[in-house]
């Protein structure tokens, strides 16, 4: 599997890279789970960007407490708020 490190990478170059069709492994805040709270932070904590559909980001989180955390969407507003503008995109 080919990955590419991206230190700085922004909201819309993140949406560019899942049009592309790869996949990224997103730094965002470990609260993600809690989206009902603001973001206390961003960063520390890594899920798996599988897509987008219109302004909804989709994402995997393997240590979601529940079923909706772990598989979850969110807009990309929201994911926004979390997300600490870096990760690793693969393709």
């Amino acid at each position: 599997m080919a990955a590419e490190v991206h230190p700085h990478l922004t909201v819309p170059d993140l949406l560019a890279l899942l049009d592309s069709g790869r996949l990224v492994m997103a730094s965002v805040h470990k609260e993600i789970r809690r989206t009902e709270n603001s973001a206390p932070g961003r960063g520390g904590h890594l899920v798996l960007v599988i897509g987008r559909q219109g302004d909804m980001v989709h994402f995997r989180n393997q240590s979601g407490h529940i079923a909706h955390a772990r598989t979850a969407s969110l807009p990309v507003a929201k994911f926004a708020e979390f997300f600490a503008g870096r990760g690793v995109s693969l393709a």
